[in-house]
């Protein structure tokens, strides 16, 4: 056995014996006997401090060694009982735990550990989530919403659903919203208020996955995540670190089974007869202002962190934010170009790396040649010259565009997650800007209002290279 296995095998030990937040002789005579069978020492255990509950578990799971997950599961569930009971907070971790390490557990998924951030999710909280919309899944949600609901909170999990969320919103009396949120937030403008309406009630699962979940709790395994529920299952320190984690259970149009199976694999595990739930639910002209509730509408409310659209206009040689009524300031008419050149690729991105294959080159070098030519295009429509538009196939000229571009989104502090409006770079090469595209529009001297980007002259003309 490798010594990373070892240091893993303590981090999980580690966080099951804090997990209910008490230490007792059983525990520790159960630890001794697990140091003395994995020959976990000292520098071990000093060692597994700077490693996450889920970067254990994928070293256990990735190890290869014969029986070692079987046998590892079977010590973790003696250590929950060492004391004579099995507490809620420790059979959240047991049921992600068997999850990953039981090769015949029903439910698939995969554990989740990121630095805790300031938007804090409540442990046994269980939220539905999505990258894209699922119409099946949804719509097994909305037919068995009570049921999952109630599966859920008798087990002592709290199922969180956004469609609900803003249902309940959209539902109530406008005026009566907008004399709530004017209370929450006093100093906002008539104008803020509406435009905080508007945002809210258009907020969707994948907006909420993307914006919050991603961005703002940096859980950026959701960004192209299946149909899951994501639990929280517990906070624990790396280092002097507080993160956060999660189990990701993957779920379809049955999900109801999945939710009726995995209440009865974890209610197995509990000692106790006995579980205190909440029951608080919003009303119809109630709402809940704690916990995730205010949370969630913070964001909104909160005004230094502002969900701009954002405005092409060709014609003035600007990229505009109107909601922070801002403009990318320091950029020449090549920036302006590469970067709503970015917006009309959009999930596509760019890659400018060369292949390695001999085989490869040639359809590279004609993908090259397209996107060299719509850049050129937008670089025109821009006001200047077609012929005069840098090669951007070029690495010693195409670096310094992109960093002249990213400093300049990055100044747009005001913005709400400001990076999503940057150049990100993934980890094939692709470069692209993670903006939904019902966000950008564009200026055109034949229309009064800007009009989507897609619907656009622009877009038209460059796409169609």
């Amino acid at each position: 056995m490798k010594k990373s296995h070892k240091v893993a095998i303590a981090r999980i030990f580690a966080d099951l014996i804090k997990a209910d937040r008490i230490v007792d002789a059983g525990e520790m005579e159960c630890w001794r006997n697990v140091c003395e069978k994995y020959a976990i020492d000292r520098d071990i255990r000093v060692e597994a401090r700077k490693v996450s509950f889920a970067q254990a578990l994928d070293i256990i799971c990735n190890s290869g060694v014969v029986g070692l997950k079987e046998d590892l599961l079977g010590d973790c569930r003696s250590m929950t009982v060492s004391d004579g009971f099995c507490a809620h907070s420790e059979a959240m971790l047991m049921i992600a735990l068997a999850t990953q390490l039981d090769p015949y557990s029903p439910l698939h998924g995969e554990v989740i550990s990121t630095p805790r951030a300031n938007f804090n999710i409540d442990i046994a909280t269980a939220l539905y989530v999505e990258s894209e919309p699922d119409r099946l899944t949804n719509e097994a949600i909305h037919t068995h919403y009570r049921s999952i609901f109630k599966e859920l909170q008798l087990a002592g999990f709290h199922f969180v659903y956004i469609p609900k969320i803003i249902d309940h919103y959209r539902n109530t009396e406008p005026a009566l919203f907008k004399d709530i949120l004017s209370f929450l937030a006093p100093s906002m403008s008539d104008s803020g208020l509406d435009s905080t309406y508007r945002s809210l009630l258009g907020m969707t699962t994948g907006n909420f996955c993307k914006d919050l979940l991603c961005n703002k709790c940096g859980i950026t395994e959701l960004r192209a995540t299946l149909p899951s529920l994501l639990i929280k299952i517990g906070n624990s320190f790396v280092g002097d670190d507080q993160y956060a984690n999660y189990l990701r259970l993957e779920v379809d149009e049955d999900i109801l089974t999945t939710v009726q199976t995995f209440v009865d694999r974890f209610s197995t595990m509990l000692s106790a007869d006995t579980l205190v739930i909440n029951t608080s639910e919003a009303r119809a002209t109630q709402f809940h202002f704690h916990g995730f509730y205010k949370q969630l509408l913070d964001i909104f409310l909160v005004r230094r962190n502002i969900r701009s659209t954002i405005r092409l206009n060709p014609y003035k040689e600007e990229i505009f934010f109107p909601e922070i009524d801002s403009k990318a300031m320091g950029l020449h008419r090549r920036e302006r170009a590469l970067y709503a050149l970015l917006l009309c690729q959009g999930a596509d991105g760019i890659n400018f790396d060369p292949p390695k294959s001999a085989d490869e080159m040639t359809r590279y070098n004609r993908r090259m040649k397209r996107i060299q030519e719509r850049y050129a295009t937008i670089y025109e429509i821009f006001g200047g010259e077609k012929e005069l538009a840098p090669d951007l196939s070029v690495p010693e000229i195409r670096r310094p565009i992109f960093s002249c571009l990213r400093r300049s989104i990055r100044n747009l502090k005001a913005l709400y997650n400001p990076e999503d409006y940057n150049v990100s770079k993934a980890t094939d090469g692709v470069f692209s800007v993670h903006i939904e595209p019902e966000l950008i529009y564009v200026t055109q001297l034949d229309s009064k209002a800007p009009v989507a980007l897609q619907d656009s002259e622009l877009y038209r003309r460059v796409m169609a290279i």
